[in-house]
């Protein structure tokens, strides 16, 4: 068979052929190692301490009884104490006056759903105590470590299963007991005669039998399960606490030799032209502010409601956006000079004078929306958050004017949360009924059809009670028989709150139809 003639130069995939003249590619340089993002202290122990399993079975028992089967009560309140004084008592070390002060706040939002009656608001102080929590144990002390506090149990939540596991299997190698098995029997020999017996004197004497009917909990009851569900997830809470509190982590800077920028116009350039779009909001801004409804309607062809739809969340969304481009700005621009200490001053703190008035317009906007149409939970939250964050930008212009944030995470930290329990003194919902209460008697005073939801206003909480009591006669049934069912309603000493203890005393000696005349009710 004659031989196949080879063909030079037409490479064949996959195979080498001897001698080949072309160099090899390089070797690609190898990657730098992957930098931490948080370190944690060294003496943080290889498994957790035994007092730390004890203060998480504390905690998570104690929820799981203390915790009222709905979002208001003072049980919520007393399971904080709890968890917090199980970190403290699970932590390396004993807390200082600034973490006391901090826990006796966070004890003071979790107080709020025992005073207030609107579950609405538990939700909320709930969640801002959970992050003044994290906060506490990792104890930031500037703006960018508090961030980093609010994700840090995001962060090291394996961390901690794998640290609580080392130490529940050490507690459980250095246990002194020999035959687990006989332990597990004798338990439960111990519940069956429990239970025998218990049932027998149950039957023989009615008084001994709701005795342990109080005492027993009822598995098949949902609020057992959820209670049992929420213990489980409020001791792992403990646990990050605790273990917070032990590692210390800390964000570690990528570039700590970086300095503030020595060329002043790398952030006064885009800092002052957007201080110039601020000025030009506000020209267009005074004459709507001064001349009221009727300049709205006159120029912008406007009514109120649609005046401020068109435009209050964007202002809510400008005023919180200011407040990240002065933190940043302020971290960059460099402040060794008079000449630059006066830029700073002059265009950071322009800024936030034209934020307030920001702020300013805003609010003036929501004030029309609800003095067409009424207040709601949404429109009073809003405005609160508002001024807050108007608060918030003072507190940066009074760091601005001393040219020191050393406090600042801290007195934005106390703000917050003063914000938040003076808006629970406001008491929403009873001022939301203040409010539509006098806009239904001045529509009446003017012989104009009635200015009245009957329907948003029965959907309150027990804290609205004493303001609808004001209605007429003829409307109370319409906004109260709702209201009165729940103030009237059992649930426990868990579950006592003072809204509700107050509503069920203003409605003592008030008469109300077992049926609403719901057709009779004037509607928006």
């Amino acid at each position: 068979m004659p031989e196949t003639p080879s063909m030079p130069g037409i490479p064949i995939p996959g195979m080498v052929f001897g001698n080949d003249p072309r160099p090899s590619a390089p070797p690609l340089p190898p990657l730098p190692p992957r930098r931490p993002r948080y370190d944690v202290a060294a003496e943080l122990p290889r498994a957790a301490p035994r007092r730390v399993l004890a203060a998480v079975a504390v905690a998570g028992v104690a929820a799981a009884l203390l915790l009222p089967g709905d979002l208001s009560g003072i049980g919520i309140a007393l399971t904080g104490i709890t968890v917090l004084g199980a970190v403290f008592v699970g932590s390396p070390e004993r807390p200082g006056r600034g973490q006391l002060l901090t826990a006796a706040g966070i004890v003071a939002l979790l107080a709020v759903p025992g005073w207030r009656s609107a579950e609405w608001l538990t939700v909320w102080y709930v969640l801002l105590a959970v992050a003044a929590t994290t906060v506490l144990v990792v104890g930031g002390r500037t703006l960018r470590d508090m961030g980093f506090a609010v994700v840090a149990p995001l962060m090291v939540s394996l961390h901690t299963s794998v640290w609580l596991t080392r130490a529940a299997g050490e507690a459980y190698a250095g246990s002194k007991v020999q035959n687990p098995r006989a332990v597990l029997g004798v338990g439960a020999v111990t519940v069956a005669l429990v239970g025998v017996f218990g049932a027998l004197f149950a039957g023989a004497d009615a008084v001994f039998a709701g005795l342990l009917s109080a005492l027993t909990p009822d598995v098949d009851d949902p609020t057992v399960t959820a209670n049992v569900a929420v213990g489980v997830v409020v001791g792992l809470f403990t646990a990050l606490g605790c273990y917070l509190r032990y590692a210390r982590p800390r964000l570690i800077d990528r570039d700590p030799d970086r300095a503030p920028t020595r060329d002043t116009w790398a952030w006064a350039v885009p800092t002052g032209t957007v201080l110039v779009v601020f000025v030009a909001f506000l020209g267009t801004q005074a004459g709507a502010m001064i001349g009221g409804q009727d300049y709205v309607r006159e120029t912008a062809n406007l009514t109120s409601a649609e005046y401020a739809r068109s435009g209050f969340w964007q202002l809510f969304a400008v005023t919180a956006l200011t407040i990240l481009v002065v933190t940043v700005a302020w971290q960059r621009a460099d402040r060794t000079t008079t000449r630059d200490r006066m830029t700073v001053r002059g265009i950071l703190g322009g800024l936030c004078l034209a934020t307030l008035l920001v702020v300013a317009s805003a609010l003036h906007r929501m004030y029309l929306y609800i003095d067409a149409y009424g207040a709601t939970r949404l429109r009073i939250s809003v405005m609160a958050v508002e001024l807050c964050l108007g608060a918030i930008v003072v507190a940066l212009m009074v760091a601005g004017a001393g040219l020191g944030t050393r406090h600042l995470a801290r007195a934005v930290g106390a703000l917050v949360i003063g914000a938040a329990l003076a808006f629970a003194v406001y008491n929403p919902d009873a001022q939301i009924a203040r409010i539509n209460v006098d806009r239904y008697e001045a529509s009446v005073a003017r012989d104009e059809a009635p200015r009245i939801d009957t329907s948003y206003l029965s959907g309150l909480s027990p804290d609205a009670t004493g303001q609808l009591l004001r209605l007429p006669t003829g409307l109370r049934p319409c906004v109260l028989l709702l209201i009165a069912e729940t103030a009237r309603d059992k649930r426990g000493w868990t579950g006592f709150t003072v809204g509700r203890a107050q509503a069920k005393s203003d409605l003592r000696d008030v008469e109300l139809p077992t049926a609403g005349a719901s057709g009779a009710c004037p509607q928006p």
